[in-house]
This record gives structure tokens, sequence and C-alpha cells, in this order.
């Protein structure tokens, strides 16, 4: 089953239980999927790792939220960003383990012969790729970085 089909899926079923939080988030999920295939200018249906890419970008906009709704001094809107992220990383595929992911960028090293920081977005643009949704930027961006000063010294 595709990731979409499993979302649509999800969300019947959220509405067939009146879970109005679950629903609520489901239907801002896959109205962010058919946004982001507007914008590509495409009809059918998005490959899993188009899916993969929206479900992330939106769990990065609710983080930024919930930092801005703290500062703020509003935990209840606090918490149901949280909330929304939970129901949204359900569909993200199991992310990789430290050393799984220190091996990826160890590999993704090699095969982009980075010998320092020059190459650092090189890297972490190529194991984003491969990555697929199992991991963000930030923490590719860290592991890379500290395995690239490992290598120059």
């Amino acid at each position: 089953m595709s990731l979409l089909l499993r979302i649509n899926e999800e969300l019947k079923e959220s509405m067939r239980k009146r879970d109005a939080a679950r629903t609520s988030a489901l239907r801002l999920l896959k109205s962010a999927i058919q946004y982001a295939e507007l914008e590509k200018g495409r009809a059918g249906a998005p490959t899993d790792s188009e899916v993969i890419a929206v479900i992330a970008k939106e769990i990065r906009k609710r983080e930024d939220s919930i930092e801005q709704y703290r500062r703020g001094q509003r935990a209840d809107l606090a918490r149901q960003e949280e909330s929304e992220i939970e129901i949204l990383r359900e569909f993200l595929p199991e992310p990789f383990s430290p050393e799984e992911l220190e091996s990826l960028v160890r590999r993704t090293i090699l095969d982009v012969g980075a010998t320092g920081k020059a190459q650092l977005g090189a890297v972490i643009k190529a194991v984003l790729q491969q990555a697929e949704g199992r991991t963000d930027g930030k923490r590719i961006r860290e592991v890379a970085d500290r395995l690239l000063k490992a290598q120059g010294s």
C-alpha cells in the first residue's frame, strides 16, 4: 500500500472514530501533499519519497511553531503542535540509529571524495537523497561535520 493510500485510510478511520485532533492533522497533511503536487505542476499520485519529504517539511514547520508558542507563553498551542508531530511521525520510516547514520555518512564521504569542510554541503545533499526521510539535515550535518573534522586532523 502506498503511503498516500495509507494516509487516506487513516483519515477515514479517524473520521469514523470522531477523533477530531487526528482528523485535523491528517487533513492538513493531505492538503500539504496536494499543494506540493500543484507546485510541481504535475498530475497523478506522488511517490512515497515525495510524500515523506512533505511530511518532514510539515514536522519542521510544527517544530518552529512550538518554539514560537513557547516564547509567547502559549503552552496549550505548543502541546497541540506536539501531538500533531506525533501523528505525522507515524508515517515516516524508522529513523536511523546513530551507528547506521554514521556508517552512511562515512560511506558517502568516501563516495563523494570529501576531504574537508568545503565539501560538507555535497555530503549532506548526497546523504539526504539516500536517507529518504529516515533522518533530518540537522543530524546529518552534525555527523558529517564531526567526521570531516576528524578526517582533517
